[in-house]
């Protein structure tokens, strides 16, 4: 959609939201979630692509869809 690099972040971005469902995160898996969302804005900023910011607190749903 985007480009290999994105789409690729993108969609192991996606895979660990989902695959975490409705839980509560732990702090590793927050760590990890920072890492994964860290790679998809670099590969964003590659594309020159907007990213808006996403106001207030976030549940996994919402990472899933500003992803």
């Amino acid at each position: 959609m985007y480009g290999g690099r994105l789409d690729q972040a993108n969609a192991v971005l996606r895979a660990y939201v989902q695959e975490h469902g409705d839980r509560p995160w732990t702090a590793e898996e927050l760590t990890e979630l920072a890492r994964l969302r860290a790679r998809w804005t670099a590969a964003a900023r590659e594309l020159r692509m907007e990213i808006r910011p996403v106001p207030g607190p976030v549940s996994g749903s919402a990472v899933v869809t500003a992803a």
